[in-house]
């Protein structure tokens, strides 16, 4: 009788590789799979599987998975810092002035403008403030295609905003927001079905975008589709006597219809002795916008996140809880990213 013949773990059908990686909500474990040798890597890529767990990233430069509670470390560049993330992609500034986003499992980089540069370039008396906060918004999946679109939203320390659209490294347009006006600054962005959206003095406005006699995408118009938000609508709780409130805001894509997450966070009064800014944030709500052709189009509260956990911050993103492993249904995760904002 021939002896049975064994089997290699190289040999598993990608079948049971696409059932494991299912139960696989933590990216951590989803590349560790991956390593374990060539096939399982090519195999793993052909998997319709539900979208990983994401990491927070938290300020001091580490990342932390929720599910284990594990600290992870992602080395960059020596001469970059660290800025946000785009799905994958971590949103690195060199101490040359340069940007690029870097996938820090394949290592793959993309270049991009210096939006630095371009922000002083389109603001009058720019050098009076500093760029502080920025943020990367993609239509899909980023790529290396030399189609590739990127909206960045750039802002500053006296609430100056502009978006700027590229296709990296190649900066194609920049809209500048009214300046010295805390009433007009862009709270965020976010695409949509294929459309660029941006929160500004509490509207959704559409951002149309065509490509120019060059084939590079410009802003051809801007178009307030939803109007303001009231803030009579906005259910805020009181922290303590002494403290005031800001409302912070986020665009956020899920399950096909686009949300408005509020965020409200306690300012604490007085100052430290040292002039510190003590922040907590209190409380959140969630309204969504109704695009449809026939709708009146307002913000209207959310009865409900449909089953999705909600990220927010400098990047956010809409997960399906159950799918990934999650305890909790409807719920929000946040960190205290109180230094990536403006008081």
């Amino acid at each position: 009788m021939a002896a049975a013949q064994s089997s290699s773990w190289p040999d598993l059908q990608p079948e049971l590789l696409g059932l494991i990686l299912g139960r696989l909500p933590s990216l951590t474990d989803r590349v560790r799979l991956r390593a374990v040798c060539q096939t399982w890597r090519y195999n793993a890529r052909l998997q319709p599987i539900p979208p990983p767990l994401p990491w927070l990233a938290l300020l001091n430069g580490t990342f932390l998975s929720i599910l284990g509670g594990e600290i992870h470390r992602m080395p960059i560049s020596a001469d970059a810092c660290y800025h946000g993330s785009v799905d994958n992609w971590l949103l690195l500034m060199h101490k040359d002035g340069r940007f690029s986003l870097v996938n820090p499992f394949s290592k793959t980089a993309l270049q991009l403008p210096k939006l630095a540069t371009i922000w002083h370039r389109e603001m009058r008396n720019a050098y009076s403030g500093n760029p502080l906060f920025y943020k990367l918004v993609t239509p899909s999946p980023l790529n290396l295609s030399p189609d590739s679109l990127v909206a960045a939203l750039i802002m500053d320390n006296y609430f100056r905003s502009a978006v700027c659209i590229c296709q990296p490294p190649i900066p194609t347009d920049t809209l500048r927001l009214r300046e010295n006006n805390r009433e007009h600054i862009c709270d965020d962005v976010v695409f949509f079905n294929g459309k660029l959206y941006a929160f500004i003095s509490r509207k959704l406005f559409l951002l149309e975008l065509a490509e120019n006699h060059q084939d590079k995408p410009k802003i051809s118009s801007t178009k307030c589709i939803v109007d303001t938000i009231r803030l009579s609508d906005v259910a805020c709780r009181s922290l303590i006597e002494d403290s005031f409130f800001k409302l912070w805001y986020y665009l956020v894509e899920s399950v096909g219809r686009p949300l408005l997450v509020v965020r409200q966070v306690g300012i604490l009064l007085p100052l430290t002795q040292h002039g510190l800014v003590l922040r907590r944030t209190i409380w959140f709500n969630v309204f969504e916008a109704d695009l449809t052709t026939n709708s009146c189009h307002t913000w209207r509260r959310a009865s409900s996140l449909a089953g999705q956990a909600l990220f927010v911050g400098t990047y956010s993103k809409s997960v399906p809880a159950a799918e990934c492993g999650l305890p909790q249904e409807d719920c929000i995760y946040f960190t205290c990213d109180y230094a990536c904002y403006g008081s």
